[in-house]
């Protein structure tokens, strides 16, 4: 893989280097083609040669838009082979695990959510900087949509399958996230233009406003006309100057407010405009994407083609901060005219709009699985089984560790009410274990291919608790902190979906006697209830309760010391620990310890 994104960046950095060329080129050819006729007209003045100074006027005009024209066109495929480059070097970023100036999604954090906090899902190195690749706002909701709530087993079979056809189309894919970029200001709102489409017309539903925009501009040529010929006097036209100014002023709060709503929206409408183009070229046969494809039509018209429109016309009512534009509106009443059109615009399409973005929000999540799923080629799709309370794995590791660091494990855990109960001494790996299962658990619900030779799973909600911390704000200790977590677990178990519990640490905040006591109650409570899941602790009397209660069963991580090193294997073993390192721990700190 890491070949693969090398050269795509390579390609598209030597593309840069050209484009910058060539725009530059384009940029002096303009400077002088300006000198030029200035030269000329000069040369000409001084000549008296006023037919050399008007076609002088003439070819520079001509000129300076056609090189306007080609140096906007390269600008564009700047802007556009600039964001593939960076799109490539992030991938190779993600390879690395240096995910540091990704999106990290950090305004998606819920701290009373499920796992957000425990699980990393967002903010700093998160299982969202390594899956998203949405560019638009609409993507990346989806994207904390998809990582917050477990789908049902119908939607991640769709997805999976979807994904599976997109991954193998990196063109395609970083066509659509690039467009999203070379024209889309990062996580630029597109609330404004959505609250305009949604608002009721105003001037078109008025006679007096469908006609304005014929009778005006008509009595203004007309006047034009009958003055140039002197039939009427030279300063009629001035007089409807001063009558359309009069009725552009019953608009001009109006135009205003629209200008306001929409000046932003042109970078936003090309990303979309842009994107669509490459979904409607791209034959798709997956079901999900062939719906979401199917979505992006209006009365038989491609989407790109009426989202063209509304930027034309939006374009065109932006240049009322133009001088030369208010001297044509005094002249014509534009603003009434591409209102109007604005309004025309708007009642045709109103009703699909949030559609399109919505599938396009869908089809960059999609996008993001086959891109995960193209990058990390030994990840698999999970099975979705029908059956509740399953979850088991064959070499499962956790997806942001280092592939030639992390070390795998088999688990087969299944049943309601059922408890893994896993010890270990310090430092050993139970934490990232439950976090492994966390997140490939999550990963696998949104129907993400997981780190795992292979999984089965069954439809279920993750619910964790390990970063309990005190709170001087809220005057709270770890202690308590904790204990409102896990009422919060015992609130949020119902029997319409199972709960997947990942405790960590369980009851650490107190002193052994409670903790234990704690753990016990809080253990048998668990095992009655619609749920199952995972429990470390340091308390190896708690392993006791297998005995008493179906259903729980014992692992372990251990350790070794060797010539005075500690030695961890971090795999997950049947039974009690029966290895302890506190104690050399804290002689290798420092701490003298006496026997």
């Amino acid at each position: 893989m890491e070949k693969i994104f090398n050269e795509r960046a390579e390609q598209f950095r030597l593309s840069l280097d050209k484009l910058k060329k060539r725009s530059l080129s384009l940029a002096w050819l303009r400077v002088s083609s300006f000198f030029g006729a200035i030269i000329l007209i000069t040369l000409f003045a001084n000549a008296k040669i006023t037919q050399g100074i008007t076609a002088t006027i003439v070819v520079f005009i001509l000129l300076f838009f056609y090189l306007l024209k080609k140096h906007l066109a390269v600008k564009k495929q700047l802007d556009f082979t600039e964001a593939l480059f960076k799109v490539n070097e992030e991938e190779l970023q993600r390879l690395e695990m240096k995910l540091g100036t990704l999106d990290d999604g950090a305004e998606f954090i819920n701290p009373l959510h499920e796992y957000h906090i425990d699980l990393d899902v967002f903010g700093r190195h998160s299982l969202f900087q390594l899956i998203n690749r949405a560019s638009t706002a609409f993507g990346r909701v989806t994207m904390a949509n998809w990582l917050s709530t477990p789908a049902n087993k119908g939607e991640i079979l769709l997805r999976q399958e979807a994904a599976k056809e997109v991954a193998p189309l990196v063109d395609w894919r970083q066509n659509i996230q690039a467009s999203g970029r070379a024209f889309n200001e990062e996580k630029a709102n597109i609330e404004p233009l959505l609250s305009w489409i949604k608002e009721p017309n105003i001037l078109l539903t008025k006679a007096f406003y469908r006609l304005a925009i014929f009778i005006f501009p008509l009595l203004s040529v007309t006047c034009i006309v009958l003055s140039s010929i002197g039939v009427a006097p030279i300063g009629l036209p001035i007089l409807a100057v001063f009558i359309n100014i009069g009725v552009l002023a019953t608009v001009f709060k109006y135009a205003g407010d629209v200008f306001q709503k929409t000046i932003f929206s042109n970078k936003i409408l090309k990303a979309y405009e842009a994107q669509i183009a490459w979904i409607e070229k791209q034959e798709l046969t997956s079901p999900l994407m062939k719906q979401l494809k199917a979505k992006l039509q209006t009365d038989g018209k491609d989407a790109s083609v009426v989202i063209n429109q509304l930027q034309f016309i939006l374009d065109n009512l932006h240049n009322r901060a133009n001088m030369m534009y208010q001297i044509f509106n005094a002249l014509f009443t534009l603003d009434i005219y591409w209102l109007i059109q604005a309004e025309k615009w708007r009642e045709k399409t109103k009703e699909d709009v949030q559609s399109w973005f919505e599938a396009i929000g869908e089809i960059e999540a999609v996008n993001s699985l086959g891109a995960y799923y193209f990058s990390n080629p030994t990840a698999v799709f999970p099975t979705i089984e029908t059956e509740p309370f399953v979850i088991r794995a064959t070499q499962m590791g956790h997806p942001m560790l280092n592939a030639k660091k992390r070390v795998s494990n088999d688990f087969d855990f299944s049943g309601k009410g059922g408890i893994c109960l896993i010890t270990g001494s310090n430092m050993s790996g139970k934490s990232t274990f439950l976090r492994t299962v966390g997140v490939n658990s999550v990963m696998a619900l949104m129907g993400a291919p997981v780190c795992a030779e292979s999984m089965n799973i069954s439809k279920l909600q993750v619910f964790t608790s390990m970063r309990t911390q005190d709170d001087l704000e809220e005057s709270v200790s770890s202690f308590y902190a904790e204990l409102k977590r896990l009422k919060q677990l015992l609130g949020s178990i119902n029997t319409e979906i199972p709960t997947l519990f990942m405790i960590d640490e369980v009851l650490k905040g107190t002193n052994s006697e409670d903790r234990h006591t704690g753990a016990i109650a809080l253990i048998r409570q668990l095992n009655k209830s619609y749920a199952f899941g995972f429990v470390s602790t340091h308390d190896l009397t708690l392993g006791k309760i297998t005995t008493e209660l179906q259903g729980i069963k014992n692992y372990s991580f251990n350790s070794v010391i060797e010539n005075d090193d500690i030695i961890f294997d971090y795999t997950l073993t049947p039974g009690l620990c029966k290895s302890f390192n506190a104690t050399k721990l804290m002689q290798k700190m420092g701490i003298e310890i006496i026997d």
